[in-house]
């Protein structure tokens, strides 16, 4: 905590006295109760334009910013691939209407220029506020097309050791974390496990497809009968989608929904 924000005799008497293991978590919690006493004082500004924003939002942007985003007007409901004009009619793009990717798929944002930003900074930077504002815009879009049938469980799209030590967290169960407050649902960030490899980004849509790298951990709970959501940042080819849509089925789950933030504008991309 800052200087100019002494303990209370209170408070310092209870550090004295509080075990050694505890001392970490109450620290954290006076530090946080004293940064959100200095909020009122520090005004927020816009993450993509910085920008002073004069209103509190949500997603810590400014009007003109927010309706600049690329939304994803039109997507395909198995892929939330944008559709092209004579696709609208179906609402399912040419491969899903015979291999859909799932039985529902949400992605608000396109993956380009304010958003892709939005997600390099999260996933990059550890950059809570980007998070927070993908996380709301994918609430939004969750409560206009899916409150009807919402899922029993979320599932963060899990990262390898190495990347989690260098990143220090990961950003699709952050994402996961956020939603699973909003909408009151159990999310499961150990189901299950990711080994080592290359990262997805450098790898072309061919090798995507044919890359293997996820199992399921020793207790994995058993999901017969549930209704789960994969959660990730990207959807990108889908490839990552698919092989734990399989591992979720071996474990007895039977909807499986895709929650992405943003979707790369084709699969190619």
């Amino acid at each position: 905590v800052c200087s100019c924000y002494p303990l209370p005799a209170t408070a310092a008497s209870m550090t004295k006295n509080m075990p050694a293991k505890r001392l970490p978590y109450l620290l954290r919690q006076l530090r946080s109760a004293a940064l959100k006493g200095c909020n009122i004082y520090i005004p927020k500004q816009c993450l993509l334009c910085a920008q002073v924003i004069l209103t509190a939002s949500a997603d810590h942007l400014c009007p003109h910013c927010r309706l600049a985003l690329p939304f994803n007007l039109n997507p395909c409901r198995h892929c939330a691939l944008p559709l092209a004009s004579s696709e609208e009619r179906t609402s399912i793009c040419a491969q899903c209407l015979t291999k859909p990717l799932a039985n529902r798929a949400v992605a608000p944002l396109v993956h380009r220029q304010g958003a892709a930003f939005l997600v390099h900074r999260m996933k990059f930077y550890r950059a809570e506020p980007e998070a927070r504002a993908l996380a709301t815009m994918m609430a939004t879009q969750i409560r206009l097309t899916e409150m009807s049938r919402l899922p029993n469980v979320l599932i963060p799209v899990p990262i390898a050791y190495t990347t989690a030590v260098q990143r220090t967290f990961n950003q699709s169960a952050l994402l996961a974390w956020h939603l699973a407050r909003t909408f009151n649902i159990p999310y499961a960030p150990r189901l299950l496990m990711r080994q080592g490899g290359p990262a997805q980004r450098s790898l072309s849509r061919g090798q995507r497809l044919t890359s293997t790298g996820f199992a399921c951990r020793q207790n994995a709970e058993n999901l017969a009968g549930k209704h789960v959501a994969i959660v990730d940042d990207v959807l990108t080819t889908g490839a990552t989608a698919r092989k734990i849509s399989q591992l979720l089925r071996g474990l007895g789950a039977d909807l499986i929904d895709v929650w992405c933030a943003t979707r790369t504008p084709t699969e190619d991309s």
